[in-house]
Protein backbone atom coordinates (compact mmCIF):
# COMPACT_ATOMS: atom_id res chain seq x y z
CA UNK A 1 0.00 0.00 0.00
CA UNK A 2 1.75 3.47 -1.25
CA UNK A 3 -1.52 6.12 -1.62
CA UNK A 4 -2.18 8.51 0.98
CA UNK A 5 -4.11 8.06 4.23
CA UNK A 6 -7.43 8.83 5.19
CA UNK A 7 -6.39 10.26 8.22
CA UNK A 8 -3.43 12.84 8.59
CA UNK A 9 0.03 11.38 8.90
CA UNK A 10 1.20 13.39 12.36
CA UNK A 11 5.21 14.15 12.25
CA UNK A 12 7.00 14.80 15.42
CA UNK A 13 6.52 18.61 14.83
CA UNK A 14 3.14 18.34 14.87
CA UNK A 15 2.58 15.90 17.95
CA UNK A 16 1.47 16.98 21.07
CA UNK A 17 3.70 16.96 23.92
CA UNK A 18 1.52 13.87 25.38
CA UNK A 19 3.16 11.65 22.51
CA UNK A 20 6.14 13.42 21.43
CA UNK A 21 8.07 10.87 23.54
CA UNK A 22 6.83 8.28 21.21
CA UNK A 23 9.01 9.15 18.27
CA UNK A 24 11.77 8.26 18.04
CA UNK A 25 14.41 11.53 18.28
CA UNK A 26 16.69 10.04 15.35
CA UNK A 27 14.50 8.52 13.48
CA UNK A 28 11.27 8.64 11.60
CA UNK A 29 7.80 7.62 13.14
CA UNK A 30 5.76 4.26 11.90
CA UNK A 31 3.03 5.44 9.46
CA UNK A 32 1.03 3.48 11.79
CA UNK A 33 2.46 5.90 14.87
CA UNK A 34 1.65 8.71 12.74
CA UNK A 35 -2.19 7.59 12.13
CA UNK A 36 -2.61 6.69 15.87
CA UNK A 37 -1.08 10.43 16.78
CA UNK A 38 -4.14 11.99 15.48
CA UNK A 39 -5.52 11.07 18.73
CA UNK A 40 -3.24 11.31 21.27
CA UNK A 41 -4.96 10.52 24.55
CA UNK A 42 -5.61 6.87 22.80
CA UNK A 43 -2.36 6.58 21.57
CA UNK A 44 -0.49 7.36 24.73
CA UNK A 45 -2.57 4.61 26.57
CA UNK A 46 -2.19 2.23 23.45
CA UNK A 47 1.77 2.63 23.48
CA UNK A 48 2.19 0.88 27.20
CA UNK A 49 0.12 -2.14 26.00
CA UNK A 50 2.33 -2.19 22.75
CA UNK A 51 5.22 -2.56 24.73
CA UNK A 52 3.91 -4.64 27.32
CA UNK A 53 2.86 -7.37 24.76
CA UNK A 54 5.78 -6.66 22.19
CA UNK A 55 9.02 -6.34 24.41
CA UNK A 56 10.71 -8.84 25.97
CA UNK A 57 9.41 -11.48 28.32
CA UNK A 58 9.49 -14.76 28.76
CA UNK A 59 7.97 -15.53 25.14
CA UNK A 60 10.73 -15.20 22.67
CA UNK A 61 10.90 -12.38 20.38
CA UNK A 62 10.20 -14.95 17.36
CA UNK A 63 7.52 -16.57 18.47
CA UNK A 64 5.57 -13.13 19.27
CA UNK A 65 7.03 -11.73 15.64
CA UNK A 66 5.08 -15.25 13.65
CA UNK A 67 1.86 -13.69 16.16
CA UNK A 68 2.25 -10.31 14.93
CA UNK A 69 2.69 -12.07 11.07
CA UNK A 70 -0.02 -14.75 11.01
CA UNK A 71 -2.64 -12.22 12.47
CA UNK A 72 -1.95 -9.53 10.12
CA UNK A 73 -1.94 -12.15 7.32
CA UNK A 74 -5.17 -13.50 8.80
CA UNK A 75 -6.68 -9.91 8.79
CA UNK A 76 -5.18 -8.87 5.85
CA UNK A 77 -3.59 -6.10 6.35
CA UNK A 78 -1.30 -4.78 3.69
CA UNK A 79 0.17 -2.41 6.17
CA UNK A 80 1.13 -5.12 8.88
CA UNK A 81 2.09 -7.88 5.98
CA UNK A 82 4.80 -6.44 4.56
CA UNK A 83 6.18 -4.30 7.56
CA UNK A 84 6.23 -7.92 9.60
CA UNK A 85 7.77 -9.72 6.63
CA UNK A 86 10.61 -8.00 6.73
CA UNK A 87 10.68 -7.04 9.96
CA UNK A 88 11.13 -11.25 10.55
CA UNK A 89 13.67 -11.50 7.78
CA UNK A 90 15.71 -8.93 10.06
CA UNK A 91 15.60 -11.14 12.71
CA UNK A 92 16.79 -14.16 11.01
CA UNK A 93 13.19 -16.06 10.67
CA UNK A 94 13.43 -18.36 7.87
CA UNK A 95 11.92 -17.91 4.30
CA UNK A 96 10.55 -20.97 4.61
CA UNK A 97 8.60 -19.76 7.32
CA UNK A 98 7.71 -16.28 7.11
CA UNK A 99 6.38 -16.90 3.15
CA UNK A 100 3.82 -19.73 5.06
CA UNK A 101 2.66 -17.67 7.69
CA UNK A 102 2.38 -14.34 5.61
CA UNK A 103 0.15 -16.15 3.50
CA UNK A 104 -2.40 -16.74 5.93
CA UNK A 105 -3.02 -19.85 4.22
CA UNK A 106 -2.00 -23.82 5.52
CA UNK A 107 1.16 -23.76 6.74
CA UNK A 108 2.16 -27.42 5.35
CA UNK A 109 4.68 -28.51 8.03
CA UNK A 110 6.95 -25.25 7.71
CA UNK A 111 7.04 -24.63 11.00
CA UNK A 112 7.64 -27.29 14.25
CA UNK A 113 4.74 -28.49 16.95
CA UNK A 114 5.24 -25.19 18.87
CA UNK A 115 4.79 -22.66 16.32
CA UNK A 116 1.90 -24.32 14.33
CA UNK A 117 0.19 -24.41 17.50
CA UNK A 118 0.73 -20.56 17.73
CA UNK A 119 -0.66 -20.05 14.47
CA UNK A 120 -3.73 -22.82 15.11
CA UNK A 121 -4.50 -20.50 18.31
CA UNK A 122 -3.84 -17.07 16.08
CA UNK A 123 -6.34 -18.75 13.02
CA UNK A 124 -8.63 -19.61 15.46
CA UNK A 125 -8.62 -15.94 17.32
CA UNK A 126 -9.52 -14.14 14.16
CA UNK A 127 -11.87 -16.91 12.66
CA UNK A 128 -13.66 -17.14 15.79
CA UNK A 129 -12.09 -16.87 19.39
CA UNK A 130 -14.83 -19.14 20.80
CA UNK A 131 -12.92 -22.10 18.62
CA UNK A 132 -9.95 -22.49 21.37
CA UNK A 133 -10.93 -25.60 22.46
CA UNK A 134 -9.29 -27.82 25.05
CA UNK A 135 -7.66 -29.86 22.59
CA UNK A 136 -5.63 -26.81 20.99
CA UNK A 137 -5.06 -25.95 24.94
CA UNK A 138 -3.51 -29.01 25.37
CA UNK A 139 -1.02 -28.57 22.43
CA UNK A 140 -0.50 -25.22 23.47
CA UNK A 141 0.58 -26.30 27.26
CA UNK A 142 3.26 -28.61 25.60
CA UNK A 143 5.16 -25.67 24.72
CA UNK A 144 3.72 -22.38 27.43
CA UNK A 145 3.11 -21.81 30.54
CA UNK A 146 -0.74 -20.25 31.28
CA UNK A 147 0.46 -16.74 31.82
CA UNK A 148 2.53 -17.15 28.20
CA UNK A 149 -0.99 -18.60 26.27
CA UNK A 150 -2.85 -15.58 27.75
CA UNK A 151 0.12 -13.21 26.62
CA UNK A 152 0.01 -14.77 23.19
CA UNK A 153 -4.25 -14.30 22.80
CA UNK A 154 -3.31 -10.51 24.09
CA UNK A 155 -1.05 -9.75 21.56
CA UNK A 156 -2.94 -11.27 18.77
CA UNK A 157 -5.73 -8.78 19.95
CA UNK A 158 -3.22 -5.80 20.13
CA UNK A 159 -2.27 -6.75 16.69
CA UNK A 160 -6.01 -6.97 15.21
CA UNK A 161 -6.70 -3.56 16.87
CA UNK A 162 -3.52 -2.44 14.95
CA UNK A 163 -4.40 -4.47 11.72
CA UNK A 164 -7.93 -2.44 12.01
CA UNK A 165 -6.28 1.01 12.37
CA UNK A 166 -3.59 0.66 9.56
CA UNK A 167 -6.81 -1.44 7.04
CA UNK A 168 -9.58 1.23 7.70
CA UNK A 169 -7.04 4.40 7.38
CA UNK A 170 -5.27 2.98 4.10
CA UNK A 171 -2.06 3.76 6.44
CA UNK A 172 0.54 3.48 3.65
CA UNK A 173 3.72 1.48 4.12
CA UNK A 174 7.08 3.56 5.64
CA UNK A 175 9.24 3.80 2.87
CA UNK A 176 11.61 1.19 4.11
CA UNK A 177 9.44 -1.65 3.69
CA UNK A 178 8.02 -1.40 -0.06
CA UNK A 179 8.52 -4.53 -1.41
CA UNK A 180 11.07 -3.75 -4.05
CA UNK A 181 10.60 -5.02 -7.55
Amino acid sequence: MTGSARVPLVGRDQAGLLIRGLYPPDADASNITKALANSPDTLAKLAPLLGQVMNATTIDANTKELVVLRVSARNRCSYCIPTHEAVAARMGIDAGVIGPVASGGPVNGALDERSAAVVELCDRLVADPSSVDDALMERLHVHFEDHEIVELTVLAGAITLLNYVASAFSVPLDPANVPRA
